[in-house]
């Protein structure tokens, strides 16, 4: 897959809605001056992010984050020398019991998620993704939904200006868009959202959305440009009952499921 341009062209949201709808697997690499971030997808989700030329080791980032002590640190890098590095950092902090597996995937999530976050800011720079290369073995990975990264990124904006330049015309009329069921169920909406998804029926256009909005309006205009640049909601040609009606039930379906599932919890 020949994927690479220029990103004042091709939006950093776009590109990965394309690699998540087409279960990619590979790097992306983005490069804006002398910063680089690599992103590494396995089937359309986020595994892993960094700057390859602005990184910490993982040692240095548990003691930086306060999850070891530089005793530790320093008896696992001797245990490591010992066995010739047959054994990785992070598999002998959670062998000596300093760490375990899930706080370990939760700081490396926090860590790629802060990187995300940032390069989707981006606006100058240039891309490229090569398929199914990973140019580093990473000690662990995570599986993180990229829908729900675009969406959390929007969130956390407060350039409104640059937000609206990324939705079409206000008298665009705006429908669901299909999301495979397996995907589905990794998107994590906020009950605000749910509510103007209710809204985004397929008839109604921007302009219209906004007005029946029970919302304040500014923040109804983020969350329609987070699930928009998510690719979770399209413009719609022909608006038609039907598709209002099996677009609505399914998105009904995948709420009901998220209820049970807080419920479990």
């Amino acid at each position: 897959m020949e994927l690479q341009g220029d990103v004042e062209k091709f939006q950093l949201s776009d590109i990965f809605q394309l690699l998540s709808a087409c279960r990619k697997s590979g790097t992306l690499g983005v490069q804006r001056g002398e910063d680089v971030i690599m992103v590494y997808f396995r089937e359309g989700n986020i595994i892993f992010a960094h700057n390859p030329y602005n990184r910490l080791r993982l040692g240095e980032l548990l003691l930086k984050k306060g999850r070891i002590t530089p005793a530790q640190l320093q008896k696992i890098t001797q245990i490591q020398k010992e066995l010739k590095g047959k054994k990785r950092i992070g598999e002998l902090l959670i062998l000596e019991n300093f760490i375990t597996r899930k706080q370990l995937e939760e700081l490396v999530r926090l860590q790629v998620e802060e990187v995300i976050y940032d390069l989707l800011k981006w606006n100058k720079g240039n891309f490229k993704f090569y398929e199914n290369r990973f140019p580093t073995q990473e000690e662990i990975t995570i599986k993180i939904s990229t829908e729900n990264l675009i969406l959390e990124s929007v969130r956390r904006s407060d350039e409104l200006e640059r937000l609206k330049k990324k939705l079409p015309p206000f008298d665009t009329v705006l429908g669901l868009a299909p999301t495979e069921d397996e995907r589905g169920k990794d998107i994590s909406f906020k009950s605000e959202e749910w509510n103007l998804l209710t809204l985004v029926d397929g008839h109604r256009d921007i302009k219209k959305i906004l007005d029946d909005s029970k919302a304040d309006k500014i923040e109804t205009l983020k969350k329609l440009a987070g699930l928009y640049l998510a690719g979770l909601i399209e413009t719609v040609k022909k608006p038609s009952l039907e598709m209002k009606t099996d677009k609505l039930e399914k998105l009904l379906e995948q709420f009901n499921r998220s209820l049970e599932k807080y419920s479990e919890e």
